[in-house]
């Protein structure tokens, strides 16, 4: 059931931002009650960087600081309001979004295993002071798990890749993409989700540039 009116961060409860997503958080693993819900596996990590239980969140969630009120936060859905959310998926085949809903789920289930190893292992490596050997040791065994990771994906494919490809995702460009991704959450100095990066998204159609980064540049020529 949807929140209504109000919306929680840092502090206590304000009035709701129309950005904010008005739905119970963790989604479950069924939840179709948004239109544009985009599920994605995340694997949060405590301050101290330890691994917690893996949780359904939405891909176009993000945190929205609270106007005036430092250290609030609330769920801000990158799409914008309800109107901006119903406007995104008239631009969307209803057929593509429901399957690659599937598809989003199935490849999680394939990868949750390999993904909650790299969120750990990208906690030992945030622990580790930078520049030690352990933050040496840690990026390396990011490294492996990055193969594993990859070798299940690489499984996902060959079972899924023929679907991928007929809503105009590519199998061998979400393969390159994935990739990159990957590199840069490795490299990177926190947890969060690393940009899109526009020259990956290139091999593309424009609608599914959009569909994968909504709020950046469509990678267009």
């Amino acid at each position: 059931m949807a929140r209504r009116g109000r919306h929680e961060g840092i502090g206590g409860p304000s009035v709701r931002a129309p950005d904010a997503c008005p739905y119970r958080r963790p989604f479950p693993a069924d939840f179709h009650d948004c239109p544009a819900y985009h599920p994605a596996y995340f694997v949060p990590l405590t301050s101290g960087y330890e691994s917690m239980t893996p949780v359904w969140t939405c891909s176009h969630l993000v945190p929205g600081p609270v106007p005036g009120q430092a250290l609030r936060f609330y769920g801000r859905c990158r799409l914008g309001d309800e109107a901006a959310r119903l406007a995104w998926v008239e631009t969307l085949h209803g057929r593509r979004l429901a399957e690659l809903r599937r598809l989003s789920m199935e490849v999680a289930r394939a990868t949750a295993t390999a993904t909650s190893e790299l969120v750990g292992a990208k906690g030992a490596q945030l622990q580790a002071e930078p520049d030690s050997p352990e933050r040496e040791a840690a990026t390396e065994a990011l490294r492996d798990l990055q193969s594993r990771w990859l070798a299940d994906f690489d499984a996902f494919l060959r079972l899924h890749g023929a679907e991928l490809g007929a809503l105009d995702f590519p199998p061998d460009a979400v393969r390159a993409l994935c990739v990159e991704l990957i590199d840069a959450w490795i490299a990177q100095g926190h947890s969060g989700p690393p940009e899109v990066p526009a020259d990956a998204l290139r091999s593309f159609p424009e609608d599914v540039r959009l569909l994968l980064n909504p709020e950046g540049e469509s990678g267009g020529q």
